[in-house]
C-alpha cells in the first residue's frame, strides 16, 4: 500500500483510540481455531426493518448494516479499530498538501451479476455519495470532484485538506454500486441492489424479512461460507431470545441486558462491544418549549445515568459525559458534563417560558425492554419538576419513520459513529445543513463553524482544542441529551462460528459459517 508520510504520521496521532473494544470481541469471537465449513443460512432476529439499499438516502443502522454485505468501499475499518486497509482499492496515494488523493482498483472484480467493476462505477457512487444534497454528502464536503484517471485509478480532489478522508471512506455512505443497474432501475433502484459484496438479495418481504443469497462471483475466493444470510424482523426482546435459545434463529441484535445470563446460560455466545455508543434522547426543536435551550438543559439533568447505567444495563453501562462515544479520537469528558441534578434542572426551568412544567411525548418502539425502562426512570424524575412524560409505545420501523419525517418530540436512540473520528457525529448532528441537525432543527452557527475547522483541521493538537469547544458548548444548548454509554450486545449460538463485529459495533458476514 502506497502512503504519504504526511498521511501515515497523521493517522497516528489522529486516532488514538482504546483497543479494549477489539479485545473483548476477540476474547468472546468463536471457532477461530477451527477450519470453516460451507454451506447453510443464517438467520438473524432484529428489532426492525430496513428502509432502503441506497446510501444515498440511509438514516438508519438497520439499512446501513444490511448494505455492508451487498455492496464493498474503497477501504474498510481494520481490526485495530483506528486505520482502514484494502477493500476494492488495492492502494491509495494522499498528495502531501493534501488536495488529491488516487485510488488503484482491485482487478477482476464483478458484480454479482457477473458483470465486472469498472472505475465508471466507482466514480458514479462516489459523486453521488459527496452530493451535499444527500443524506451523508457532508461526511466528504471537501471532495470536490472524482474522476477517472485510468481503468484501474480514480482520483479525488479536495478544496481544502480533509483530515477523516479514508474513515469517510470507510463508511457505507462510500458504498459502490453498479452505475448500470442504478440507472435502468431509477426511483426503484434502493430496492434492486447490485453491489460486489459478499451477498445479493435474494427477496424483501417488507416488515417482516430481508433474504440475503451468497455472491456467486464474489472476489474473495472461497467466500462467502454461509449459502445466505436472512434478517428477521422481530421487535419484541423476550421473543428475540426466546427464538436464540430455542435454535429458531441463529443470531440476534440488541440483548436485552437484563437476559445477559440467561442467554449465555443457555450456551449461546455473547459479543459485547463497549465505548462505541452513546444512548441518546433526541429532541424536536419544532416543538415548544423544547425550542429553548433552558428547557433542554433542565431536561438533561433530570436524566438519572447512574440509575440507568445499574438497574437498565445491569452494570454494563456508564454514564456518559459527551454527546461522543469515549473512544472516538477527542473526546473530553472534562468538558462541564450534565449529571443528575434536579436542583439545577427546577433553576433551568424558572428561566423558561414554562416555570411550573409540561406534557411532553416520547416514542419508544414496542417490545424494547430497555427504552422503556429509561424513559420510565426519566419519567419519574421529570414528573418532580412538574412535566408529564407520556411514553407512546410504536412499532420500531414505525418509531424510526417519525424520526425521519421530524413527527416526533422525543426519541430514545443511541449514536454509534462509523468510524472512530468524530467528524461523523459532529457534522451529522451539529450542522444544520445536515438532515435538519438529526431532525433536531438545533442551530449555532458558532458551532457549525467549529464543525467544519474541525474537519479540515491536520494538526492534531488544534483538532483536540476545536473539538474540546464543542463538546463545552453542547452541554450548554443541550441539542441532544446524553443517558449512557452504550454496550453493542449481540449474541449467536453456539453454531456460529466467526461472527465478531468490528470496534464501531458494525457487523459483516464473509468470514462467518456454522457447524453442521
Amino acid at each position: 500500500m502506497t502512503v504519504s508520510r504526511y498521511l501515515r504520521a497523521r493517522t497516528k496521532a489522529l486516532l488514538a483510540v482504546s483497543l479494549a473494544t477489539v479485545a473483548m470481541a476477540a476474547a468472546v469471537a468463536p471457532g477461530a481455531a477451527q477450519d470453516p465449513v460451507s454451506g447453510g443460512t443464517l438467520t438473524m432476529a432484529r428489532t426492525a426493518d430496513i428502509f432502503t439499499f441506497d446510501p444515498y438516502n440511509t438514516q438508519d443502522d438497520y439499512s446501513i448494516f444490511t448494505e455492508l454485505q451487498v455492496y464493498d468501499r474503497l477501504v474498510k475499518l481494520a481490526a485495530d479499530g483506528r486505520s482502514v486497509e484494502p477493500e476494492l482499492a488495492t492502494s491509495w496515494d494522499i498528495a502531501p498538501d493534501g488536495l488529491t488523493a488516487t485510488f488503484v482498483l482491485r482487478p477482476d472484480v464483478k458484480f454479482s451479476d457477473g458483470t465486472p467493476l469498472t472505475a465508471d462505477d466507482v466514480v458514479f457512487s462516489l459523486t453521488r455519495a459527496i452530493d451535499q444534497t444527500g443524506s451523508w454528502g457532508f461526511l466528504f464536503s471537501p471532495v470536490t470532484s472524482v474522476e477517472k484517471v485510468d481503468d484501474s485509478t480514480i482520483k479525488l480532489t479536495m478544496s481544502e485538506p480533509f483530515a477523516p478522508l479514508e474513515l469517510a471512506l470507510s463508511t457505507f455512505a462510500a458504498s459502490i454500486y453498479s452505475k448500470a443497474n442504478f440507472e435502468q432501475a431509477g426511483d426503484a433502484a434502493g430496492e434492486r441492489p447490485l453491489g460486489t459484496g459478499a451477498f445479493m438479495l435474494d427477496r424483501w418481504d417488507k416488515g417482516t424479512q430481508v433474504v440475503l443469497k451468497k455472491n456467486p462471483y464474489y472476489w474473495q475466493a472461497g467466500k462467502p461460507y454461509l449459502d445466505g444470510v436472512t434478517f428477521s424482523v422481530v421487535g419484541d426482546d423476550n421473543t428475540r431470545v426466546l427464538q436464540l435459545m430455542g435454535d429458531q434463529v441463529d443470531a440476534i441484535d440488541f440483548v436485552p441486558p437484563n437476559q445477559i445470563e440467561q442467554v449465555t446460560g443457555s450456551g449461546a455466545q455473547l459479543q459485547k462491544i463497549d465505548g462505541t455508543a452513546v444512548g441518546w434522547m433526541t429532541l424536536n426543536e419544532a416543538i415548544k418549549p423544547l425550542d429553548e435551550a433552558a428547557v433542554r438543559c433542565a431536561l438533561a439533568y433530570a436524566v438519572d445515568r447512574e440509575a440507568i447505567a445499574k438497574n437498565v444495563y445491569f452494570g454494563n453501562a456508564a454514564a456518559a459525559k459527551s454527546i461522543i462515544p469515549s473512544s472516538t479520537a477527542y473526546y473530553d469528558p472534562d468538558t462541564g458534563p450534565i449529571t443528575y441534578d434536579l436542583d439545577k434542572a427546577r433553576e433551568l426551568l424558572a428561566t423558561s417560558s414554562v416555570p411550573n412544567g409540561f406534557d411532553l411525548e416520547i416514542h419508544v418502539p414496542t417490545g424494547d425492554s430497555t427504552r422503556l425502562a429509561i424513559a420510565q426512570i426519566w419519567g419519574a424524575a421529570l414528573k418532580e419538576l412538574g412535566v408529564n412524560l407520556k411514553i407512546t409505545q410504536v412499532e420500531a420501523t414505525t418509531a424510526q419513520e417519525l424520526y425521519n419525517t421530524e413527527k416526533y418530540s422525543v426519541r430514545i436512540s443511541a449514536w454509534t459513529n462509523d468510524t472512530p473520528d468524530p467528524d461523523e457525529m459532529m457534522g451529522a448532528g451539529l450542522d444544520y445543513n445536515v438532515q435538519n441537525a438529526l431532525h433536531t432543527g438545533y442551530r449555532s452557527e458558532a458551532v457549525r463553524d467549529l464543525v467544519l475547522q474541525g474537519r479540515a483541521e491536520l494538526d492534531p493538537a488544534k483538532r483536540q482544542v476545536i473539538y474540546t469547544q464543542i463538546q463545552k458548548q453542547v452541554n450548554q444548548d443541550c441539542p441532544f441529551i446524553y443517558t449512557v454509554e452504550v454496550p453493542r450486545l449481540y449474541a449467536t449460538t453456539a453454531k456460529v462460528q466467526g461472527f465478531m463485529p468490528n470496534a464501531q459495533g458494525k457487523y459483516s458476514f464473509e468470514d462467518v459459517w456454522k457447524q453442521p
